[in-house]
């Protein structure tokens, strides 16, 4: 099997490629970055660009266009395919995403209707026509939160400012030692990423981290 990503950033391939391997028990070499791409940066992926755009206005328009969705999907390599396509929440009600966020009556029911009002915007992208083998890595509100169920024991689904909590936590003094600590902020997104979620390349333990956050559960049943 090979499994192409669609992602709004570097940060978020790591953590999606490590889902991967623990759920499918697939290698890297089975996973192919379509966006953004592995050898460029986010600086790189905007110069392309005449205008500059958000990471989410970045996704949208793949799915709009489907260039590389397409090409990924049409190889006349014989091995099945498969497509994710990722976005976070956190800017769900802007225009141009134009998702209408629901009211938290319940956190799990939150989680489940935004997600699903989500995937409908993404099917509207892309012409009401998704591709058979396409899976949706909806992350509410930040894949942050995601990487967050790796260290916490609590849930992880509805926090309003994972990446906040996430540096909170990886700052406390008996997470890391200080040089440590500091080798992992010196590292760029995919490799800072990719190391935070090895865990999730272990399959019990994907599934354990997966309790404690409604929408990696439903994406990790999803594939």
């Amino acid at each position: 099997m090979r499994v192409g990503i669609i992602a709004e950033g570097r940060a978020d391939l790591a953590v999606i490629a490590n889902i991967l391997r623990g759920k499918l028990q697939i290698d890297l070499e089975d996973v192919q970055f379509l966006r953004p791409e592995y050898s460029l940066d986010e600086t790189d992926l905007h110069d392309q660009g005449q205008e500059k755009l958000s990471n989410w206005e970045l996704v949208k328009r793949e799915c709009v266009e489907r260039t590389r969705i397409d090409e990924f999907l049409s190889s006349p390599i014989d091995e099945e395919r498969l497509l994710v396509i990722h976005i976070d929440t956190a800017e769900a009600e802007l225009e141009g995403y134009g998702v209408a966020r629901p009211r938290r009556d319940g956190d799990q029911d939150y989680v489940v209707e935004l997600r699903t009002r989500v995937i409908e915007v993404i099917r509207r992208w892309m012409g009401g026509e998704v591709p058979g083998p396409t899976r949706f890595a909806i992350a509410v509100e930040e894949t942050d939160a995601w990487v967050l169920t790796v260290f916490w024991t609590k849930d992880t689904a509805t926090r309003p400012d994972p990446k906040k909590d996430l540096l909170a936590h990886l700052n406390k003094p008996n997470t890391y030692r200080p040089r440590d600590r500091k080798r992992l902020f010196q590292l760029k997104a995919y490799p800072r990423y990719d190391e935070l979620t090895q865990l999730f390349r272990r399959a019990r333990k994907l599934e354990e981290c997966a309790g404690r956050n409604r929408s990696l559960r439903l994406f990790v049943d999803s594939l």
